[in-house]
Formats: structure tokens, C-alpha cells, sequence
């Protein structure tokens, strides 16, 4: 019992670490930029609070659901925050880079328009893929049993290939799925800002 307390206590250390070290950073910066630009310190609070919301809490919330236990150095708080950060760049970056290609730029718009939907979609793309990932960890049992019968399937009628095929095919209804989902969202916040969609 007194084992798990302290592993327990230990996870927690770690992630007081890490968030107490972003804080610090936080105030330097915003310090730092009050002191030598003309921009008020509450802007400033308000890009690094959007950039850590953007670029490192969908990331942190992959690592602790699955990665929490993963051990990449002697200091844990710094593999929470490494991980977090590129996990939050890899799924953020490249579904916003599909939805600007895709759902913005394919359409015809007004450049103040497309300002706007550009500037809803980092946030939406957040809160798809810490949704995504909570389900996923929610229904991992389900998705595991119905991933094996679909994968004897496939490997019963292609053979080896069969479970690479199935990888691209699950990879690729997700990321249409993903992208339905957003231009769906897009297409209701362009209808309550009075825009006439696309």
C-alpha cells in the first residue's frame, strides 16, 4: 500500500514540477515583454495562456492518459513536458494544416471571413482531439475487441498485408471523420457569426 502512496505521490510531484516550471517561465516572460515592449501584460497572458492551450494541453492530456507510466530520463517532469509538447505539435499542427488546406482555403470566402474561421479552429481542433483522446481511453475495451476480429479478418483475406490495410483504412476514416466533424463545427459558427457559409 505505502508503495503505490508513494508512486502515486511521485506521478503528482511531477506534474506540479512541470506546470509550476511553465508558471515561472510564464511570468518571466511576461516580465521580460512588459518591461522592453509597449504590449500589457494581460495580452501578453492571453497569447501564452492560448499557446498553452494550443500547443501543449491536448499533448499533456494524451501522456497522462497513456503515457503517464513512461520513463525517458531521471527527471519525469521533463518527459511529461517533452512528450506533451510534440504529441500536442504532431496531432494540433497536422489537423490544422488538413483543415486550412482542406476546409478553408477550398472555399470561396471574404478575407475578413476566413480571418475569423481561421481563428476558430485551433481551439476546436483542441478540444476534437482531447475528446478523442478520452474516448478512446473510455472505450478501449470495446475498440480493442472489435480492432482484433476486424484485424483476423483482414489478415484471413489478404494475408500479412491485411493488417497494414486495415491500419491506413482505420488512419484515414479517422482523419475524414476528424475533418467531417470540424467543417460540420466550422459551418455552425460561420451560421451564428451571421456569415453565409460556403
Amino acid at each position: 500500500m505505502s508503495n503505490e502512496t508513494e508512486t502515486l505521490q511521485s506521478k503528482y510531484k511531477s506534474d506540479l514540477i512541470m506546470w509550476a516550471g511553465i508558471l515561472v517561465v510564464s511570468i518571466i516572460f511576461i516580465v521580460i515583454f512588459s518591461i522592453f515592449t509597449t504590449t500589457s501584460p494581460i495580452d501578453l497572458a492571453k497569447k501564452i495562456l492560448s499557446a498553452i492551450l494550443i500547443m501543449f494541453l491536448p499533448g499533456y492530456v494524451i501522456v497522462k492518459l497513456y503515457l503517464d507510466d513512461l520513463k525517458l530520463s531521471e527527471n519525469p517532469a521533463v518527459d511529461k513536458f517533452i512528450l506533451s509538447f510534440g504529441l500536442s505539435m504532431v496531432t494540433v499542427q497536422s489537423l490544422a494544416f488538413l483543415v486550412n488546406y482542406f476546409a478553408v482555403y477550398g472555399e470561396n470566402l471574404d478575407q475578413e471571413v476566413r480571418i475569423q474561421v481561421e481563428n476558430l479552429i485551433p481551439p476546436m481542433i483542441v478540444v476534437l482531439v482531447i475528446a478523442t483522446a478520452v474516448g478512446l481511453k473510455f472505450f478501449s475495451n470495446k475498440i480493442a475487441a472489435v480492432w482484433e476480429k476486424l484485424n483476423g479478418w483482414f489478415q484471413a483475406k489478404m494475408g500479412d498485408m491485411g493488417s497494414t490495410l486495415l491500419l491506413v483504412l482505420a488512419t484515414a476514416l479517422a482523419l475524414a471523420t476528424l475533418l467531417g466533424i470540424l467543417r460540420l463545427t466550422l459551418y455552425i459558427a460561420m451560421k451564428v457569426m451571421g456569415v453565409p457559409p460556403y
